[in-house]
Order: C-alpha cells, then structure tokens, then sequence
C-alpha cells in the first residue's frame, strides 16, 4: 500500500515540506521588498528635480498673474473719464460748456 504523498509523487510527507517552502518563500518576499524599495527611492529622487521645477513654474505664472492684474488696472484708470479729459486738455482741446443741438423733427430742411 503506498501512501498519500508517494501517491502524487512527493518524497515527504507535505507536512514536513513547509518549513522549506515557508523559508523559500520568506527569501523571496525579502529580496522583493528590497527590490521595491530601491525602486521607491529611485522614483523619489527622479521626481524631486521635477518637484522642485513646476513649483517654480507655479511661482512664475502667479507672479505674471499679478503683472497683467496691476496693467489691466492701470490701463483701467487710463480710460476714465477724469483721464481721458485731462489727456484731451493736455493736447489743447477746450470743453464746451453749452452745447447746443439740432432737433430733426421741427422738420427744417436745407436746400442749395
């Protein structure tokens, strides 16, 4: 009569097999978390340059972001009213105090 584990062709019994299965498989499981982590670090220390640069890239675009808020305000105050006439003064054109209009519908017609 042969027995369960000469049946599947084991020479042991599997009961005496795990302790070297176990440390098999504890070696392996070792040597691919070391693995790993030499890959975590790896990773980190190629994207802390790339870390370093859109934060810069990011400082830029909110330093740009505040240069057109502060010319879209001058070039707001540059059209105002109060500007636009000291500018018109500047350049010698004088107010009209009472301007005076032409009605079109008293129905005056100008012939030659």
């Amino acid at each position: 009569m042969t027995r369960p584990h000469q049946k599947f062709g084991f020479k042991m019994p599997i009961a005496r097999q795990i302790p070297r299965g176990a440390m098999g498989w504890g070696l392996l499981m070792g040597a691919l978390t070391v693995v790993m982590a030499c890959l975590y670090v790896y990773q980190v220390t190629t994207a802390a340059p790339l870390s370093d640069r859109l934060q810069q890239m990011n400082k830029k675009v909110a330093d740009l972001q505040q240069q057109i808020t502060v010319q879209e305000d001058q070039v707001a105050k540059g059209y105002s009213m109060h500007e636009l006439t000291q500018r018109a003064q500047g350049l010698g054109y004088v107010e009209v105090k009472n301007p005076s209009y032409i009605n079109p519908a008293t129905g005056v017609a100008l012939r030659r």
